[in-house]
């Protein structure tokens, strides 16, 4: 049961019930409520400002001083964390509330300390505050939930009861029984509470401990490892506020999660015990690397067992800047009135104010408007002549979502006006060869050019791009094979099929376009996503691969999620609900199987048995692949 205002049999909570059900106060007494009882009491006069000697005749008199700021208070957020604001007076005052915030902790404490399972009797945890509400997130079992906590300094607790979750805000403060504790990966819980009051609301929980009026956010910029990591059980769950570091790249850290090494002021070396943790897909549209700097403005310390994890769930709990400048990637047509740029991280929409001017062209070409979607910019032109070369320069003052600026020397890129472009299909697969040069076979289902078209290994960050095409023609029915991180002198063909020929270079296939991959970038044998995309970025081909041997990548769940929500891999869902590890199906069981696979690269060549197609019909289904002997530069059946 989730109530509003007094508890069973209690007269008042805060001194606005009184008003409302006993009238107004006596001359010179005000309404508090005590233990649940109103009661009259006198007012504390202060002195009169302005009726004091000198009062107001300081230069800077009143400055600062939020006593004496003439507007009051608008509402409990500009009051202090106890204290409540009339907004008929347009003063802070007391709540009244008779349980001190210090005792609300050692009751917090007390169930952090109970053990796990029933409580009998029942905890009680009386005027805590809803410091952050965890949401669901995609790809992640992760129950959603409430952080409550009653001093800045904690301790602080996370309630994971459904009813009590749908019930509450940031800012609330709350009354419940806790009658269900759990311990989850370290992390203690209230799993189930029961009598959730909503005593007030609005009160400024995420402004730092130190602010006017003071909040929870404690700023641990400064703290060091023995605070953060050595001392997590007592800082648990508990909101913070820090700056530092992506001290390196992103990886899995729970189904549907992405975390980075960090420093800090305090924490000058990145590890692996001290992550900032942020769903996937915040981080790919925030666009989190190594070398940002990060303001966590208001955020829980969450934890699996000794790894400290302070989490953002969406953009305005993060700030980024002092990131990499964008790179101005490439331009191709979509249209003969379409153009798309592509850049090394998401674009600013708010940045382009004027594309006319923004983004020049070449040969008497035009920007009529400009749209964002991640990182390309997509620009409407006037009609481009088919094949003809063109240019297309950017403004500096197109930015990133970190304010980053392109560089002069790399704002040019060149493009060719539209041609049909080809329409690619996975085929065949080798993810384990001997010094991760790995093989991928592609067959063409609409002929046209290949410019631009990326390979890619997984949808949400972080992504590895195994290849992006040059410009080649292509016809239906050819057959691409994409040679991942080859040695060197690697020759790729751009004329035509037989341009290397074998006979001259023995990893090439007569029968079919000898393609090379982006670097050294390969692709990591276990449990994964590879996806074919257009120029514009839309998935042309997309097939979820997974191992069953070993514990598959945290992100596995949320791109297996994220290709069949794009209607690219049947079924759609696990049973009505999404796939996961848990989930019947799992999201491995619905998966192409490629485990069978030598697991030892050392000894797989060009002639070890692969992963590949065995139906002529895409279905987009577990049942269109199997393993067996290779067949690159042929096709499968």
């Amino acid at each position: 049961m989730v109530t509003m205002g007094t508890g069973c049999g209690d007269e008042c909570v805060d001194q606005f019930d009184c008003r409302t059900d006993k009238g107004p106060p006596a001359a010179g007494k005000q309404w508090t409520c005590n233990s649940g009882t109103c009661e009259q009491r006198d007012i504390t006069q202060g002195p009169d400002a302005g009726t004091e000697e000198d009062a107001g005749t300081e230069p800077d008199a009143g400055e600062g001083d939020a006593g004496t700021d003439p507007e009051g208070c608008t509402s409990n957020a500009t009051c202090g964390l106890t204290e409540t604001c009339n907004t008929t007076t347009s003063t802070c005052e007391d709540s009244g509330f008779a349980t001190p915030v210090a005792t609300t902790s050692t009751q917090i404490q007390a169930v952090r300390d109970a053990a796990d399972g029933a409580l009998d009797p029942a905890l009680p945890i009386e005027g805590a505050f809803v410091t952050f509400i965890k949401p669901a997130v995609t790809g992640s079992n992760e129950l959603p939930g409430f952080f409550v906590q009653a001093e800045a300094q904690g301790p602080a607790l996370f309630v994971s009861d459904a009813t009590a979750l749908a019930a509450v805000a940031v800012g609330d403060r709350v009354s419940f029984s806790v009658s269900s504790k759990a311990t989850t990966g370290g992390l203690r819980s209230a799993a189930t509470v029961t009598g959730t009051t909503v005593i007030s609301q609005g009160h400024p929980v995420q402004n730092q401990s130190t602010a006017t009026p003071a909040g929870l956010a404690v700023n641990r910029s400064a703290d060091t490892s023995d605070t953060l990591v050595n001392g997590l059980d007592s800082v648990e769950s508990e909101l913070t506020h820090l700056t530092g570091t992506i001290a390196a790249a992103g990886s899995g850290i729970g189904a549907g999660f992405t975390g980075f090494q960090i420093t800090t002021e305090g924490v000058i070396a990145g590890a692996a015990n001290f992550r900032l943790r942020v769903p996937a897909t915040l981080a790919t549209a925030l666009d989190i690397t190594q070398g940002c700097t990060f303001t966590l403005n208001a955020g829980p310390i969450w934890r699996f067992d000794t790894n400290a994890q302070p989490s953002a769930f969406t953009a305005s709990e993060l700030t980024l800047s002092n990131c990499a400048a964008p790179a101005f990637e490439s331009a191709a047509a979509t249209s003969l009135t379409e153009l798309v740029l592509s850049f090394s991280r998401n674009i600013s929409a708010a940045s382009i104010t004027n594309a006319q001017e923004q983004f020049t062209l070449t040969e008497g070409l035009t920007v009529s408007s400009a749209r964002v979607e991640g990182k390309q910019v997509f620009l409407t032109t006037s009609e481009q002549t088919p094949g003809t070369n063109y240019s297309v320069t950017v403004a500096n003052t197109v930015t990133d979502l970190a304010g980053g600026v392109v560089a002069a020397e790399g704002n040019t890129q060149a493009f060719r006006g539209f041609r049909t472009a080809a329409v690619l299909r996975i085929s065949e697969v080798q993810p384990n060869m001997a010094d991760a040069r790995d093989l991928v076979e592609l067959e063409v289902i609409t002929g046209g050019t290949t410019a631009g078209i990326i390979l890619q290994q997984d949808v949400n960050s972080p992504v590895v791009e195994l290849a992006k095409f040059k410009d080649v023609t292509v016809a239906a029915g050819d057959i691409i094979v994409v040679h991942l991180n080859p040695a060197a002198g690697f020759i790729a063909e751009t004329q035509a099929k037989d341009e290397v020929p074998q006979s001259t270079a023995s990893t090439h296939y007569d029968t079919a376009w000898d393609f090379q991959g982006e670097g050294a970038n390969a692709i990591t044998f276990s449990s994964r996503i590879l996806l074919v995309k257009d120029v514009a970025g839309n998935i042309q081909d997309a097939v979820p691969f997974a191992r069953t041997t070993g514990t598959p990548p945290a992100a596995f769940i949320g791109n297996i999620q994220a290709v069949q929500a794009a209607g690219h891999w049947l079924p759609a869902d696990c049973s009505g609900a999404p796939c996961t590890t848990t989930s019947t199906p799992t999201a491995a069981a619905v998966a192409a199987d490629w485990t069978a696979i030598p697991a030892s690269a050392g000894s797989v060549t060009p002639t070890t048995n692969t992963i590949r197609r065995i139906s002529a019909t895409d279905t987009n289904t577990k049942e269109d692949w199997a393993v067996g002997a290779p067949s690159w530069g042929l096709p499968n059946f």
